[in-house]
């Protein structure tokens, strides 16, 4: 089971955010997934205002970057004017003598740099009793992944695939539960994995779970 956010972390969370850091960030420093800090986040601030604030540090981290590339240019261009004066010495010299020199890693945080990969179906422990969001005839609505902001940085082939979504806290299905919807209580969440056939055939492949990304074999 996913771990419980403490109180003093929510409101942590809560101010890293609004005093402008990224969620992967807070993510890294709680030591929480991405789905959790996005999760708490749109708890305490309401979908609306989240996709708000969200939406305005994307436009602020865009004008970063078209400012970096700026002056990525500028230093790209001062250094072939500099490297021009050396290319006719270098076509007289001998550098059969040379020496390797170890790659920088420092600050490179490259344990991070991990794609994130689905969990089989039949892996998958289950709480007791689960929630889904189904419309008013009780009809499994799918989305694909590219509907759940939190997964965005999945690769385009995966955002393209369809998914279900469950809960594990009925007062979590409410909050994204509408007016056109209802919560279905799932007693047996094994019934997904003895319905992974025809969850299939509806073309569905995935399932969100709390903070886990699971795939229907």
């Amino acid at each position: 089971m996913p771990k419980k956010v403490s109180e003093i972390k929510k409101k942590e969370i809560i101010d890293s955010f609004l005093k402008g850091s990224n969620i992967r960030d807070i993510a890294d420093i709680h030591n929480f997934s991405i789905t959790t800090i996005t999760r708490q986040l749109k708890n305490a601030l309401g979908e609306n205002k989240f996709k708000e604030l969200k939406k305005l540090k994307s436009k602020t981290i865009s004008k970063n970057v078209n400012s970096v590339e700026s002056i990525n240019s500028e230093l790209n261009k001062n250094e072939n004017e500099l490297l021009e004066p050396l290319s006719s010495f270098s076509q007289n010299q001998d550098f059969s003598d040379f020496i390797e020199l170890e790659p920088l890693i420092d600050g490179v945080q490259l344990d991070k740099q991990k794609e994130v990969s689905s969990k089989p179906l039949r892996n998958i422990k289950f709480p007791k009793v689960v929630y889904l969001i189904v419309d008013k005839e009780i009809e499994l609505k799918p989305k694909q992944l590219n509907d759940f902001p939190e997964w965005s940085f999945l690769p385009n082939e995966d955002l393209e695939r369809y998914t279900i979504e469950i809960f594990s806290e009925q007062k979590d299905a409410k909050i994204k539960c509408n007016k056109n919807q209802k919560l279905l209580k799932v007693p047996n969440p094994n019934v997904f994995l003895l319905a992974s056939k025809n969850l299939k055939a509806k073309g569905i492949t995935r399932i969100i779970f709390e903070e886990l990304l699971i795939s229907i074999e």
